[in-house]
């Protein structure tokens, strides 16, 4: 996994968090927290953060991406299907620094660390979840990524 920090001014940042929470719902009880549609892409108001984000991107295509506002209330363990060849996370707010954690093995977890404003990119085909129990809300932005 790779990690980038600053990728958004402060203005950029709270006017996305503005806008995320315009557009958030609770899905299902196996969904960590509130979340929006995966279509997210496709509004106006995430132009900035897809320019941010491009030169991370490579030749890769925006196949998902949606925003998640958790305080950990439950692990969700997923993968992604395998044309999903890479997935991102933007940490948006994540005081606690905890970032996605991943299944190793059985037994073992990994629990990464994520400044807030800090962009991770990891194999989105690898079991991983929203940790539990975050000391306060967390509001991060997925992104899957196809050839």
């Amino acid at each position: 996994m790779k990690t980038y920090d600053n990728i958004l001014t402060e203005k950029e940042r709270i006017d996305m968090i503005n806008f995320i929470k315009t557009k958030l719902k609770q899905f299902s009880n196996t969904h960590p927290g509130l979340q929006t549609e995966s279509n997210l892409h496709e509004y106006p108001e995430m132009k900035t953060f897809l320019k941010k984000i491009n030169s991370y991107i490579d030749n890769f295509k925006i196949y998902h991406c949606w925003a998640n506002v958790t305080n950990g209330d439950n692990i969700a363990w997923h993968s992604h299907p395998p044309f999903v060849v890479r997935s991102l996370v933007y940490y948006l707010k994540n005081k606690s620094q905890i970032g996605t954690i991943f299944k190793k093995g059985k037994i073992k977890v990994e629990v990464t660390k994520a400044p807030e404003n800090s962009l991770a990119i990891f194999d989105g085909r690898l079991e991983h979840s929203v940790p539990i129990h975050l000391p306060e809300e967390r509001i991060s932005v997925a992104v899957d990524l196809m050839l």
